[in-house]
């Protein structure tokens, strides 16, 4: 089965003629695939067992000076896929991705990886497997690397093991398995908030996340695609809560998330860093764009209805002006929404 094809990532591969065309510049024609990417298939364990979960990790080795992409790629690019072939009732489960780094080039924004990149998928092994079999894991590997111009690549990997009573792990592959769950982003252990106000995703991240830390920064990695600007660089601010992260919204958000989903990456000046998936509420009570909500200015002029009906020889003015600041409210948010903030 593929893992997380998208019919906009699948449109996305369709821009790489362009991409590849500017390969004429490289003296000799652009590299090779083979030569930008080195992947690898290994397993935690030696061998498997019935009603067991076992994990793989897809290794691929990056050229320096190119990048593979996340499970959102930002603003252009094609996320690493894995096509499985496994035996019968044997199932895969959905990559883990590891934090991502963020990439600007030419005013487009990424998130990806350079270097050393360990993706771990979880294998559901059926309670069908009988000890003293071998079951064989086939794996085509697609992946997009990307410079000056991108050149997508893939391999077909695969990788055999024994099936036994037990699962015996593999010593030659527990440092590999334990750095790789050490770039995982942890689930947070605190709650998150946003709100969204003009053209900024306010993303409130509590004291508790920071303790500790040294003048902290943030970094989000939205699973969404084209929910946040991915070449804009965001501002945190100190909060009474905590910190709070300005994420600029990309051009043609239209509405807010009914969450805001993804990966938070905090820093400090000391060089202390946490990484955490989050899936963050709106804040209660503030407004989706800022000012005044419908139903306020609904209340208001009802109040101002009911004092004019109650007392109309000495309070008309008041519910005059409650009813001005109603429309003023309503028409100044829609003027906004009209400019895009």
């Amino acid at each position: 089965m593929r893992i997380e094809p998208t019919l906009s990532r699948i449109s996305a591969f369709a821009g790489l003629v362009t991409l590849l065309s500017s390969g004429s510049t490289w003296a000799g024609g652009p590299p090779a695939p083979e030569d930008l990417v080195k992947p690898g298939l290994a397993a935690e364990t030696a061998s498997i067992s019935a009603e067991a979960t076992l994990w793989v990790d897809l290794h691929l080795a990056v050229k320096p000076g190119w990048h593979v992409y996340w499970q959102n790629p930002g603003d252009s690019g094609l996320p690493t896929s894995i096509d499985w072939k496994l035996p019968p009732d044997f199932s895969p489960g959905p990559i883990n991705w590891p934090v991502p780094e963020h990439f600007v080039q030419n005013g487009i924004g990424n998130y990806g990886y350079a270097g050393i990149v360990d993706l771990l998928v979880p294998i559901n092994v059926p309670n069908t497997s009988a000890p003293g079999q071998t079951a064989l894991f086939e794996a085509e590997a697609s992946w997009l690397s990307c410079s000056d111009i991108c050149i997508p690549g893939g391999q077909n990997l695969s990788l055999s093991l024994p099936i036994a009573e037990r699962s015996a792990p593999d010593p030659s592959t527990a440092q590999l398995f334990a750095a790789a769950r050490r770039h995982l982003p942890a689930p947070a252990p605190f709650e998150t908030r946003f709100a969204s106000t003009g053209s900024y995703f306010r993303l409130v991240v509590p004291s508790s996340a920071v303790a500790q830390m040294r003048n902290p920064t943030g970094m989000f990695f939205p699973v969404k695609e084209s929910l946040i600007d991915a070449a804009a660089k965001p501002r945190t601010e100190r909060d009474s809560d905590g910190l709070a992260i300005l994420l600029p919204k990309a051009s043609d958000v239209r509405s807010a998330p009914a969450t805001l989903d993804g990966v938070l990456s905090l820093r400090g000046e000391d060089g202390a860093e946490r990484a955490f998936e989050i899936s963050a509420n709106p804040i209660p009570g503030v407004p989706a764009e800022g000012g005044i909500v419908w139903w306020q200015a609904l209340l208001l002029a009802f109040l101002g209805g009911v004092v004019l009906n109650a007392m109309p020889c000495v309070f008309p003015i008041l519910s005059l002006k409650l009813l001005s600041v109603a429309q003023q409210a309503h028409g100044h948010r829609s003027e906004r929404r009209k400019r895009g903030f």
